[in-house]
């Protein structure tokens, strides 16, 4: 928008700038956080997220020299190193039961979206997936995040769907969220292999959070060994046990922090196949015990016939 003020075109963000300062307020305004510099174009340079978790609080702050990186057991060179604690995108995708059910989600089950959120990096945008449905569209404010739900469902379909969605996310660092319960994760159309493909291929982190409940019905093993696939092919987590905030606080805490690495691989075949990736921390001696985790592999790129 533009404002004219004697012949001339002054730009309406120059006036509100000025306007700021001759009130005094413009130096209370939030001084907005450095940009983290994308990594260079180079089809070449494999990248993948590091998670760091600690024995005891929070892991410290690293730096490259604090991380080994492997792919197919032989260590790369790290070229590229960025801490990532901007702001991200996540996809919660909830499994967990509907309002309907008798009885119905337990009440720290349903908290655990919100809970989430609070505790991520300040101004994280987000979607919520209730079953095969976007029931809240990407937004950044946490009330909008429903206490119940109407729709549930976490299998292949959903989780493929999820996956898609974040596609969309403002933030170079997407993941999506999975609250589900030992029943979930089977009984979708899609073939498991179908979307773990698709997983890998996006890059996407997942996070699980299986929660058990009163319900009477068996565990579905296969719908958990799925999810537990997704997790470990994406670099995502998996969480087991009761519903717990708690257990949510600290997920979100541990992803507040984390570490996007690059290397040029030794192993510069455009074969096609499997390269798989392990990565390991040097904790200081006097320092807590530091765990690293990163996605379990890629395909390496095929040359055309």
């Amino acid at each position: 928008m533009m404002l004219r003020k004697g012949g001339l075109y002054i730009p309406l963000l120059v006036v509100l700038t000025l306007s700021l300062l001759a009130s005094g307020t413009a130096g209370q305004l939030p001084a907005r956080r450095p940009l983290i510099a994308a990594p260079p174009p180079d089809f070449d340079l494999i990248l993948s997220y590091v998670t760091v978790t600690a024995s005891k609080g929070v892991a410290p702050r690293l730096s490259a020299k604090d991380l080994q990186l492997f792919e197919d057991n032989k260590e790369q060179k790290i070229d590229y190193f960025a801490v990532q604690d901007q702001p991200a995108t996540v996809g919660i995708l909830w499994g967990g039961g509907t309002a309907f059910d008798d009885p119905p989600p337990d009440f720290d089950m349903r908290e655990c979206p919100k809970t989430f959120m609070k505790n991520m990096v300040p101004g994280s945008e987000y979607f919520v997936l209730s079953g095969d449905a976007v029931t809240t569209s990407y937004t950044t404010n946490i009330e909008l995040i429903p206490p119940a739900f109407r729709l549930s469902g976490a299998n292949t379909d959903t989780v493929y769907i999820g996956l898609d969605v974040l596609k969309e996310g403002a933030n170079s660092r997407k993941l999506l969220l999975v609250i589900t319960t030992p029943q979930g994760g089977g009984g979708g159309q899609l073939q498991n292999t179908y979307v773990e493909s698709a997983a890998i291929r996006q890059g996407y982190q997942t996070h699980i959070m299986s929660f058990s409940g009163p319900s009477t019905e068996p565990q579905n093993n296969e719908g958990q060994i799925f999810l537990n696939e997704i997790a470990e092919l994406t670099g995502g987590s998996f969480y087991f046990g009761v519903p717990s905030r708690v257990a949510c606080v600290n997920l979100a805490k541990e992803l507040q922090v984390q570490y996007l690495v690059g290397y040029h691989p030794t192993n510069s075949a455009k074969d096609g196949k499997w390269r798989r990736l392990s990565v390991k921390v040097n904790a200081a001696e006097d320092g807590p015990k530091l765990k690293a985790r990163i996605r379990r592999g890629y395909y390496a790129a095929k040359e055309p016939r």
